[in-house]
């Protein structure tokens, strides 16, 4: 008989469940990026040891949604715009493979999943429900990349995803605060019905054109800190 091995399933259970905690929160902005997270008030608020809450956080480092700085300790990452361009360009390597898997097999049930996804996007757009939107963009990418078959592409592309919405964390009106004033997704599912040659071309510009307004955003977001830093009395 293997003794010992009840405890690792508790151990890790409650690892898990604490990285998925402190993972919700930090997507939803409700922990910010670059805020700290104090493993002794944090530890005690999830009603875990700090031993499991740096196991947690180990998880999260892996997935890029927290760093460990100097002095600091554990700190909610921070996106930049070089960070951005990496991600995009990650992205796109991505994509752009399984654009050709598309367009190669032609699998009618990806493009069915795709078709409602672009519905759910421009009624959310319309109604003005950013969450809604954002969840669905991303869903849709999801689905595209599926067409690939590979479940690392997947992991790896989810990964990527997760570590754009940290910059999207600090504000849930952005296509208001950048004037959007139309969706691009359909047109961008037509270039995928059409050649691999349009598709690719439509994809990449759909992707740039995302970059370019999540650094606009961030931009935005950094003025307008630097302007409640200045409007806040010292001390």
């Amino acid at each position: 008989m293997i003794t010992g091995l009840g405890a690792n399933i508790q151990r890790q259970s409650t690892t898990e469940q604490a990285t998925e905690v402190v993972r919700q929160a930090i997507l939803s902005g409700r922990l910010l990026p670059g805020m700290p997270l104090r493993e002794v008030a944090l530890a005690a608020e999830l009603g875990i040891s700090r031993s499991t809450l740096r196991e947690a956080a180990r998880i999260l480092e892996s997935e890029g949604l927290v760093r460990y700085q100097m002095n600091r300790g554990i700190v909610v990452a921070d996106v930049t715009g070089p960070d951005v361009a990496d991600i995009y360009a990650a992205r796109a390597a991505v994509e752009l493979a399984a654009v050709d898997a598309l367009t190669e097999h032609r699998d009618p049930a990806i493009y069915a999943s795709l078709a409602d996804l672009v519905d759910q996007i421009e009624r959310a757009f319309d109604d003005g429900d950013t969450k809604a939107v954002l969840d669905a963009d991303r869903l849709f990418h999801a689905t595209l990349v599926a067409a690939t078959g590979s479940p690392r592409l997947r992991r790896f592309h989810g990964q990527l995803q997760q570590e754009q919405r940290l910059a999207l964390a600090l504000s849930e009106r952005s296509h208001r605060e950048l004037g959007r004033t139309a969706d691009d997704h359909r047109q961008l599912l037509d270039a995928l019905r059409g050649s691999p040659e349009q598709a690719r071309a439509e994809l990449t510009a759909h992707l740039r054109a995302g970059a370019a307004e999540l650094r606009r955003l961030l931009d935005l977001l950094a003025r307008r800190k630097e302007l409640e830093d200045k409007e806040t009395p010292d001390g």
